[in-house]
């Protein structure tokens, strides 16, 4: 593993925060067109947790990729972020709708968010970038 990536706690960082990123990602698919959105998050509260958690995942993109462009070989980047958005929708569909269409889910997304973001900013990167 060492001769394919040497920074093994960056991939997993990595790893970690991307498929974050990609749950985030296929949730807020669902939501848009507005019109077209589950009944429990189509009023103003649901359309301004969707628009923070759009936010929170465009922030989310980019510091994944900065930290993925200044950590990680980039085939290393490739393979395991094919990888994930390959096997990200297996975990995507687990998830009953009840929960990931609602309130409450949306606002467990965005704790997700923020606490993936936490981890790329937190004392992990220092060790991450040895």
């Amino acid at each position: 593993m060492h001769a394919i990536e040497p920074n093994g706690v960056a991939l997993a960082l990595f790893a970690a925060t991307f498929a974050a990123c990609c749950l985030s990602f296929f949730t807020l698919a669902g939501m848009f067109p507005a019109r077209a959105r589950p009944l429990p998050v189509a009023g103003h509260v649901g359309s301004l947790l969707v628009l923070f958690n759009l936010a929170l995942l465009a922030a989310l993109l980019g510091g994944v990729a900065l930290f993925a462009h200044e950590t990680l070989r980039w085939t290393s980047v490739v393979v395991a972020g094919g990888l994930i958005f390959l096997f990200v929708p297996s975990i995507f569909e687990i998830v009953p709708n009840e929960w990931r269409d609602s309130r409450g889910g949306l606002a467990f997304l965005g704790a997700l968010q923020l606490a993936s973001l936490a981890l790329l900013i937190s004392p992990l990167q220092n060790l991450s970038v040895i």
